[in-house]
């Protein structure tokens, strides 16, 4: 399905990655042998999302 390390996931843009989230989560539904590549790369976005935001 997708092959992401962390430091790709760096390189990208906030709109990037949720367009990846997205493409992750289709794919979830669409290719059930794969489920957990696109779990594993679902985690790895919302981690890299989290890091960029402010911290309070």
């Amino acid at each position: 399905m997708f092959k992401m390390t962390k430091g790709d996931l760096a390189k990208k843009s906030d709109a990037q990655l949720a367009a990846l989230f997205q493409q992750a989560t289709l794919g979830l539904s669409a290719a059930k042998s794969d489920l957990a590549s696109a779990q594993s790369l679902l985690a790895m976005i919302q981690a890299e999302r989290a890091n960029r935001r402010p911290s309070p």
